[in-house]
This record gives C-alpha cells, structure tokens and sequence, in this order.
C-alpha cells in the first residue's frame, strides 16, 4: 500500500471475478454447484471491499443503499433512453460487420 501512496511507478492491481448468474434464461447451470457459486460470492472483490470499508468505519450500509438507488436510476434511466430511440433501419444491420471491398 506504501508503493502506491509513495507514487513508485504503475501499479496493476488484480482482481479475480465469477459470472454468478447463468449465460442466458436457457442455461441450468449443470456444470457448477450451489455451493460453488456461494463460495464465490464471499470473495467477490466488491464485497471484499465492501467488509472492509465497513470494519474500517469508512463505509455504512445507508452509504451502499444511497449507491445502489443512484445506480438503479442511472440504468433506469438509460434503459429509458434507449427504449425511446428509433430502430436502426434494417438494411443498415450487417453495414462494417465486414470490411467494404475496394476497387483496384
């Protein structure tokens, strides 16, 4: 933490996550267990972080519940936006999925 705070030069931090929910609606998830995804779950780095700030009093419950009503609006809102537009015209659907072919 001293490296950091010190300035000493790039800093890569890593942090390992799950996918906890399935790929799609279709998918029974046959090939993990229950126990696995929980396990998962107590080391998902925001909630690591999350413990944390709490233990260390930098972080209350009513802090996360503000954040997470702010986010809730914030991708209310943005699905909203994106409702309300207009469909991309079907022809233009497959337009730069390939590069155009250039004349010699």
């Amino acid at each position: 933490m001293e490296f950091i705070r010190r300035g000493e030069g790039p800093y890569l931090l890593e942090c390992r996550t799950y996918r906890f929910r399935p790929h799609s609606m279709f998918d029974t998830e046959l090939y993990r267990t229950k126990e696995e995804v929980e396990l998962w779950k107590q080391r998902d780095p925001i909630e690591v972080l999350v413990r944390h700030l709490a233990d260390s009093g930098l972080f209350r419950q009513a802090d996360r519940d503000a954040l997470e009503r702010d986010v809730a609006a914030e991708v209310e809102a943005a699905v909203a936006f994106a409702e309300a537009g207009t469909w991309e015209p079907v022809e233009d659907l497959t337009r730069f999925v390939t590069s155009e072919r250039r004349s010699a």
